[in-house]
């Protein structure tokens, strides 16, 4: 069987995703088929399996895939917020099926996929904004894990309060804090007596 890492944007994938899509705005995951997604993507079964095991698998990665685009579309010191703020408010907005995808994952798989893609994001951020400044590479994987845990923890938090808490407010108070923060730990950790 295929692994989501490969042919991530095959078309039979896009087509049994937007299958997906359009099932779940009427059924809920649970009661979705693959009979029904292959029907409507006009695919036999078996092709179905040759991508994914299951429609769980499906909308797992379907979930991945979207989250992603979402977060990594903003990896700048000027735009991370709003990837991030997307990527909320499109969990907020697929709620359903944002919860039975984090249901069906174990924490720990839940907690590293948001990781990786936070993390990709921060040190994106962080090499944009280090320019010249001599910061050892283990000091800058530190700022990079850091800052990368802390947004992790706001989402982590705000998922196991079922998304209760507005988005908008929540990434404007890490922004705020953010904001200046990362530049100012790369300057500490560039001066003399840090090294």
């Amino acid at each position: 069987m295929k692994t989501c890492d490969d042919a991530l944007n095959s078309p039979t994938r896009q087509a049994l995703a937007s299958a997906l899509k359009t099932a779940l705005r009427t059924t809920p995951l649970n009661k979705v088929t693959v009979r029904q997604l292959t029907d409507a993507a006009g695919l036999r079964r078996q092709t179905f399996y040759y991508h994914f095991a299951d429609v769980y698998d499906l909308a797992v990665w379907l979930f991945k895939s979207e989250i992603a685009d979402h977060i990594l579309s903003h990896a700048s010191y000027a735009q991370w917020s709003d990837g991030f703020l997307e990527m909320l408010v499109y969990l907020q907005q697929h709620r359903e099926q944002s919860f039975a995808v984090i249901s069906s994952l174990k924490h720990d798989d839940l907690e590293l996929f948001f990781y990786q893609q936070l993390r990709t994001m921060t040190a994106a951020i962080v090499a944009e904004l280090d320019g010249d400044l001599p910061v050892k590479k283990d000091d800058r994987e530190f700022i990079v894990q850091h800052y990368t845990l802390c947004v992790l923890g706001h989402l982590l938090h705000w998922l196991a309060r079922e998304m209760r808490d507005d988005p908008y407010i929540l990434v404007e108070n890490i922004e705020r804090i953010l904001h200046g923060s990362v530049l100012r730990s790369l300057e500490l950790f560039a001066a003399p007596q840090a090294r």
